[in-house]
């Protein structure tokens, strides 16, 4: 019997032990979520219990007059996120209502895209992540952020190439610089040279235009036969972050002010060379590096590319914007004579790219674009067919490769193929044999969503 008392009070002491050490300062700290960092962005964040979390996607500037279809981006950090059990994570009040996976990331340098196993959409068409995180502190974001800050980084990389020069013409509204980055061979003469412009990131979530650009870069520094080629034939002009603050802010489409930079390219009525001087100081910036391109003396430009990216459906692949069509579907000769440089364009990335990795051309392109602020507006205007200007938009899905969704390695390697494409589109015999190799494989069948608007495509750069 003594010895029967002894062992309970044994294991009481033992208990009590235990209890007061669950109630001590070493107790977990509880999960947290924010967006307080470079490019994050979310709304309300409500814990519904220790391992689950409804996030509602955030209008941009947290302006609730902005359009439903501009609610896309998110973008935060968890903060001692429970790793022994799976955390759940639904999101609310996003503008788009097509099925994707996330990534997340516990350095925001190597991401991971979720299993479709762990994604899920519920009756609400609310997205529903259910995942056992292996460390605390997890980003989790819409797809693979690309910051001013990453900008900057790849920018030290390559600085001092003797092919590149990375200029600031211009900065933004608030006081960033608007980069822009000229490769050419500085030995070769500039009479005989072609001029290629590009722009990307008006919108600033879209970010698969960065990293197309950092393979298209990559390419022409590359050091190889093709590359020197190129480059002693041409000259690019490239605005790799067109909507700085946009980006820093965690915005998906506009500025910190709410301004759509796509459609405020204002044609000067006096003289549409020029654009309205209350246009957005970035818009500025872009299109009098592009006038001067074009009055120096120089060679004109001949390619304008305009880079995107759209959340379509998880099938859709790359595709493109091009504008009128033939003679015969009643579209004027210089009409004419700009559609079919933008088909035997898409048909040469086609071949160089993958015809399976991009979306065939319409049949129709539509004129709907001349009526409105585009870039490509102020190409045509001002240069009709002289300036193939055009529309590229990247997808975030599956994109051609499904199973598995596209990675940024991929559209990198879509930058790639584009270097190889504006090679092919100024020599007539690679041009010859890539257009038959891609007319081999490539139709013409609309394939675009059924929401798009018929022959005004280009409406979904509102």
């Amino acid at each position: 019997m003594y010895y029967t008392k002894m062992a309970l009070s044994a294991l009481i002491i033992i208990m009590l032990s235990l209890l007061s050490g669950c109630g001590d300062t070493t107790a977990v700290p509880a999960t947290t979520v924010t967006a307080s960092f470079e490019s994050g962005s979310i709304g309300a964040a409500v814990k519904l219990g220790s391992t689950e979390w409804q996030l509602t996607v955030a209008d941009d500037n947290n302006n609730s007059t902005l359009p439903a279809l501009w609610r896309s981006w998110w973008y935060v950090r968890l903060d001692n996120a429970v790793t022994n059990a799976p955390t759940t994570i639904t999101l609310k009040n996003s503008g788009w209502f097509y099925y994707y996976l996330p990534i997340y990331s516990y350095d925001q340098k190597t991401w991971h895209r979720f299993d479709e196993a762990e994604v899920t959409q519920n009756q609400n068409n609310e997205l529903v992540v259910r995942k056992q995180f292996t460390q605390p502190t997890v980003w989790v974001a819409r797809f693979y952020p690309y910051t001013f800050t990453d900008l900057e980084t790849y920018l030290k990389q390559i600085v001092g190439n003797r092919f590149l020069e990375i200029q600031i013409p211009g900065y933004s509204q608030n006081g960033r610089p608007l980069y822009l980055l000229k490769l050419t061979d500085p030995n070769s003469p500039v009479v005989t040279k072609k001029r290629i412009f590009i722009h990307a990131r008006t919108h600033p979530a879209e970010t698969s235009p960065s990293f197309l650009l950092e393979g298209l870069i990559n390419s022409l520094l590359s050091g190889s036969s093709d590359a020197a080629t190129l480059l002693a034939g041409a000259e690019f002009y490239i605005f790799p972050m067109h909507n700085v603050d946009g980006v820093i802010a965690g915005n998906y489409r506009s500025t910190p002010k709410s301004e759509n930079l796509e459609v405020m390219w204002y044609l000067d009525s006096s003289n549409p060379l020029n654009l309205r001087a209350d246009v957005p100081q970035e818009v500025a910036v872009v299109q009098q590096y592009a006038k001067r391109l074009m009055t120096d003396g120089g060679p004109p430009v001949s390619i304008a590319l305009n880079l995107h990216a759209s959340n379509s459906e998880p099938d859709i692949r790359t595709f493109f914007f091009p504008h009128f069509g033939t003679m015969a579907q009643g579209y004027t000769a210089s009409q004419a004579a700009l559609w079919d440089k933008q088909l035997r364009f898409i048909d040469l990335l086609a071949a160089r790219y993958g015809a399976d990795l991009l979306e065939p051309a319409p049949e129709d392109g539509g004129a709907g674009f001349a009526n409105n602020p585009f870039p490509e507006t102020w190409w045509w205007v001002n240069f009709q067919d002289q300036v193939m200007a055009m529309t590229i938009e990247m997808t975030y899905g599956r994109a051609g490769f499904a199973p598995r969704w596209v990675a940024p390695d991929d559209t990198r390697q879509l930058g790639s193929a584009l270097a190889l494409a504006i090679a092919d589109y100024y020599s007539p015999a690679a041009a010859k044999t890539a257009r038959k190799a891609a007319d081999s494989t490539i139709g013409r069948t609309l394939l675009y969503p059924a929401w798009y608007p018929p022959h005004a495509v280009d409406e979904l750069k509102y």
